[in-house]
């Protein structure tokens, strides 16, 4: 039995994996969010030992689910947010098919 299936205080509905391949940590974290504390493992790149612990944890709670691994990538500590134009809005002067114009 894993570690992280000793520690939780509930039944898990879903169980998530994610890995951030910049430090090479994988992260598995449980929903409801209530029945445990996030379990990191370090020099896990590939998310197979996370992945190896969340299916033994599924397998021990019967409808509980596995989502992942999630490979993503943390922004650098300097980074600026980018701003982004809400979806739907075009800029000025900008002719385009659907304009009510005709």
């Amino acid at each position: 039995m894993s570690a992280a299936a000793l520690r939780l205080k509930g039944s898990p509905e879903r169980v998530f994996v994610s890995v951030d391949e910049s430090t090479g940590k994988s992260t598995i974290s449980f929903a409801p969010a209530d029945c445990g504390p996030p379990v990191q493992h370090d020099d896990d790149k590939t998310g197979s030992i996370a992945m190896a612990e969340a299916r033994s944890i599924s397998a021990k709670y019967p409808g509980c689910t596995v989502h992942g691994p999630h490979f993503h990538t943390a922004r650098p500590p300097n980074a600026r947010w980018k701003r982004r134009r809400p979806a739907g809005t075009k800029s000025e002067g900008a002719e385009g098919a659907d304009s009510d114009d005709e």
